[in-house]
């Protein structure tokens, strides 16, 4: 889920008109001398239990579908350029090209946009004279599949006496079962 998340959100960069390299780094992204820089940072990766169940279908029968987890990631993604008319043009572009969401291994993630901080050259530690830093939250889950016994699998002899009296016995003459 995290390298498809963090690939999508630089890919939302490239359609908004991103140039060069988009850093994927805190390291790297101090490091560059760039005045126009792109960046998808992770934040955050959390968890909590969840035990919903779901049950599917599908060609090959019906499923049970658990998931485990509730997983929240979070990325910060960095948008610097020369002037804060050029970052807010990026900015808008950026949130018309991110999607709702994605789906990972058959399962949705939502991708939802949060929390948006303004800086100047002052408030900064990259070389953008402005940047704007978005942070990009993706909500999935954990889940495990199992499928149902089908019946046909499962053989089930009973005989009613011996259910009843929890002995073996002769079930046609009722000899060796007593009521007590």
């Amino acid at each position: 889920m995290y390298t498809e998340c963090r690939d999508k959100l630089k890919e939302c960069l490239k359609q908004c008109g991103a140039t060069g390299t988009i850093h994927t780094s805190r390291k790297k992204l101090r490091a560059s001398g760039e005045s126009r820089v792109f960046a998808v940072l992770f934040e955050d990766d959390s968890l909590s239990r969840n035990k919903n169940k779901r049950v599917y279908m599908d060609s090959a029968g019906k499923h049970k579908r658990r998931q485990k987890f509730d997983r929240n990631l979070t990325f910060s993604v960095v948008i610097g350029e020369y002037n804060i008319e050029k970052v807010q043009e990026l900015y808008d572009k950026f949130l018309e090209n991110i999607p709702d969401g994605i789906y990972v291994d058959g399962n949705y993630v939502y991708i939802e946009p949060t929390v948006a901080d303004w800086m100047d050259d002052e408030d900064t530690i990259i070389r953008a004279k402005c940047a704007v830093q978005v942070k990009v939250v993706c909500k999935g889950g954990v889940y495990k599949d199992t499928d149902f016994a089908k019946a046909d699998d499962a053989e089930i002899t009973a005989n009613k006496k011996e259910a009843a009296y929890d002995k073996e016995g002769d079930r046609d003459t009722g000899e060796g079962i007593s009521c007590n």
